[in-house]
């Protein structure tokens, strides 16, 4: 009930057309109704028409509340049918009949209309709802920390921000379409039956609580399932996702049929729980109208005896009758699966909430602190951190780095250079000690502030399937094509760019697909580059590029460093022979520090990573 709740807030931005949404819903559901009141004077103006009209009353049902004294309001009901069908039949048939033609034309012209604008005006509040909660979905994606990037797969979340959201809307549809127009259709011709006679409404009513209970019971079954498949469809996007996004490395394996497999697997699994889903769905409805055409024959056998044998009611209110009754049938249909419909929406609403509620990405002090005029002194002081509880990454790490340095963080797979300098934007937050720039805890300045005074070469380089130019201003404003040129050529990425179809505004593709390696590593320093951060970090730049590339990717690094505080995680350490310090971590701890010179003669732990990475050389070489 709490996430059908939380659902129905979100429309409170648009409650006056809600309101104006519910009013002509309910509307068209009460002249839906009364359209059925058109079948005794049409009865009557075919078959008999002018033998009634004058007769007071004598349209009205004739069978009153046996031993119940009336109160009035059924008499006056009486007494204004028959008023109304005196008038509708007076005078010749012909001319009866034309005027019911009429009435009944303008009727069903009215509820149409009714119809289309409730629908449309509905239509537009739950397209809208969709887009609100795709978009605080997306929203929420930027917000969220890199942590929470961690427990879900990509093509999951991107399952939840289109898939869930669109099932979620169900939630919001039938509520404002299945539980105000059905329940007023039924409570309409559930009252021209008790109107006509309330011994055959109340033995149509018997089967109800039965019918109710069962609808009710398949519901619960269904949200279940519904999760489940939610789950099912993920994990198949996430499948998806990960063959197109490494379809080079399948090819390469040649691992087609392993991957087909794998994907058919999960197709099977979220068939199995769609079929099941569409097999309760589809039990529902033939359920209900199985119950109700039990119903039905009773009534119809009952309602006979009164026409035929005790002479209670006349042909045409029993064809009323009958025509209120089974009208019940398709709102009653309906209505059973407007459980099943917010169920299931319920299920996908769960799942984006579960998202939504998680906490954003911290941003303490963004009221007060900007980071202005950064000189890019950057310190360490004790600092611990794990990413679970009881597993250390970190340990008590100090470390100081003056404007303008360059310092290398070498060490062996896991020993916690990449952990280390994620801490310097705050991508984590360490569980003690203080990360300072410019002597200023980090966490006491803006995230926005902060970020944008780094900047961040990585090996996994990302761009947009977007223009050179957009890729290289990317997060600026109307950058002068001069800068923009000077940034590629300092990156030595303008040769390659001016060779490009359109220059620099060809479009590079998804993630640069049409780049090799090297020039999109260069694109990512020419970005850095232009961005100007008084502090760098590189982050193995270089690691996954050839000899060719490595070389002209070194030189737009050397371009990109001067004059500003820069942290190099390196694999190849011949690139920092020339660092100022050289930072050695082994098991989260820092256990050397020196230049290069110094730790070669230490013989501690650089020495033997530069002396196993130099006899790799020479034995490939």
């Amino acid at each position: 009930m709490n996430t059908y709740l939380r659902m129905l807030r979100r429309i409170r931005r648009y409650l006056p057309q809600v309101v104006v949404s519910v009013i002509l819903t309910f509307l068209f559901a009460v002249v839906t109704s009364l359209t059925i009141l058109m079948v005794m004077p049409t009865f009557k103006a075919l078959f008999s028409a002018g033998e009634n009209a004058a007769e007071p009353g004598g349209a009205a049902p004739v069978e009153m509340l046996d031993g119940v004294e009336d109160f009035g309001v059924k008499a006056r009901l009486d007494a204004a049918y028959a008023q109304f069908e005196g008038w509708l039949l007076a005078g010749e048939p012909v001319d009866a009949l034309q005027r019911v033609v009429i009435i009944v034309v303008l009727v069903i012209l009215l509820k149409n209309i009714l119809q289309y604008f409730s629908t449309v005006l509905t239509d537009w509040i739950g397209l809208r709802l969709i887009k609100d909660l795709r978009d605080d979905v997306f929203a929420k994606f930027l917000e969220l920390p890199l942590g929470f990037y961690h427990r879900y797969r990509a093509g999951e979340l991107i399952s939840r921000a289109t898939n869930d959201v669109q099932i979620a809307n169900k939630t919001i549809n039938v509520s404002f379409t299945n539980l105000i127009r059905d329940p007023a259709q039924i409570l309409g011709f559930l009252a021209i039956c008790l109107w006509i006679s309330w011994k055959l409404t109340l033995l149509a009513l018997i089967i109800l609580p039965l019918s109710m209970l069962v609808i009710v019971t398949i519901g619960k079954h269904l949200r279940r399932y519904s999760h489940r498949q939610q789950e099912r469809l993920a994990d198949l996007t996430s499948v998806l996702q990960e063959t197109v996004y490494g379809i080079r490395v399948v090819k390469a394996f040649a691992m087609e049929r392993f991957e087909e497999n794998r994907y058919l697997r999960e197709s099977e699994r979220l068939f199995q729980q769609m079929f099941k889903i569409s097999r309760m769905q589809r039990f529902t409805s033939p359920l209900s109208e199985q119950l109700t055409t039990f119903v039905g024959a009773g009534i119809l056998w009952f309602g006979g005896r009164e026409v035929f044998v005790n002479q209670t009611l006349a042909p045409e209110q029993f064809l009323t009758f009958l025509g209120a009754l089974f009208s019940m049938v398709h709102p009653i249909k309906e209505l059973s699966g407007v459980n099943n419909g917010i169920q299931e929406g319920m299920a996908a609403a769960d799942r984006l909430f579960e998202i939504i509620d998680n906490e954003s990405e911290t941003s303490d002090g963004d009221e007060h602190a900007e980071l202005d005029d950064v000189q890019g002194r950057v310190e360490f002081r004790g600092v611990n951190f794990e990413y679970l509880p009881g597993e250390p990454v970190l340990r008590d790490v100090d470390l100081t780095v003056e404007p303008g340095e360059v310092v290398a963080l070498v060490g062996s797979s896991g020993a916690g250079k990449s952990t280390l300098v994620d801490l310097i934007p705050r991508f984590y937050d360490p569980q003690s000690g203080e990360v300072l720039i410019d002597g200023r805890n980090v966490r006491e300045i803006s995230l926005r502030s902060l970020r944008q005074s780094l900047g961040i070469v990585t090996q996994e380089v990302i761009l947009f399937n977007d223009s050179v130019r957009n890729n290289i201003a990317y997060g600026l404003d109307d950058v002068a094509q001069d800068r923009l040129e000077a940034a590629a050529r300092a990156a030595n990425a303008h040769d390659f760019i001016a060779r490009m179809p359109q220059g620099y505004d060809t479009v590079i593709g998804d993630r640069g697909t049409k780049l090799s390696g090297g020039q999109r590593q260069r694109l990512s320093i020419a970005r850095a580059i232009l961005k100007n951060p008084p502090v760098l970090i590189l982050d193995e730049a270089t690691s996954a590029l050839d000899t060719e590339s490595e070389q002209l990717v070194q030189e737009a690094i050397d371009h990109l460093v001067r004059d500003r505080t820069t942290f190099v995680i390196a694999h190849r350490l011949s690139t920092i022979r020339s660092a100022d310090r050289i930072y050695a971590l082994k098991e989260g701890r820092i256990v050397e520090a020196g230049n290069h010179a110094e730790l070669l003669a230490a013989g501690g732990v650089y020495a033997d990573l530069y002396n196993l990475q130099f006899r790799d050389q020479e034995y490939r070489g």
